[in-house]
Parts: structure tokens; C-alpha cells; sequence
């Protein structure tokens, strides 16, 4: 960590695990492949390969773990940040 990252504290308040696991984005008009780069009781952030666009709420499947119902919150390039949410809406 560099002298410049203590002024930009970790709002994330859990810890992330780096993962390297695949998945699958599901919504109402398709699914997306993904690969888990880190996640956490939180949250997540995907690698979707190419940038795409995806709906603010959506279904995450990762093979061996229950299904986690997502709200996206940011998007840069090929890589997404998604928390878990435990009601869909």
C-alpha cells in the first residue's frame, strides 16, 4: 500500500477472497459468462471478457455455491462490481 492509498480508506466492510471461479450471469433476456476474480459475504467483481451491458439486478450462479441474487454497483470496461442482496427486487 503506498503513502497515497491511506487517504482512501476500504469502504468495502468485508474481506474479499481472490477467487478464479467461473459463473454465470443469469437475467430475464439471457445469460452471460463470467469468471469470479475476488468475492466476498458482500459482494463480488466479475471479469465478463468483453464490456457488456448488463440490468441493475441479476441472478449470479457459480457452480457448488447457492445461487446469489446481485444489484449492480459499478462498471469499468470488462469488469463489474456487484453486491449481494438478499431480497431481489
Amino acid at each position: 500500500m503506498s503513502e497515497d492509498d491511506s487517504k482512501y480508506p476500504d469502504r468495502r466492510g468485508d474481506n474479499r477472497r481472490t477467487a478464479l471461479k467461473s459463473g454465470r450471469i443469469v437475467h430475464p433476456k439471457g445469460s452471460i459468462e463470467c469468471k469470479i476474480r475476488n468475492i466476498s459475504e458482500g459482494g463480488a467483481r466479475l471479469d465478463l471478457g468483453t464490456p457488456q451491458l448488463l440490468p441493475h439486478t441479476f441472478e449470479l450462479h457459480i457452480p457448488g455455491m447457492p445461487v446469489k441474487h446481485c444489484s449492480l454497483r459499478w462498471a469499468k470496461d470488462n469488469l463489474v462490481g456487484v453486491a449481494f442482496v438478499s431480497d431481489p427486487q
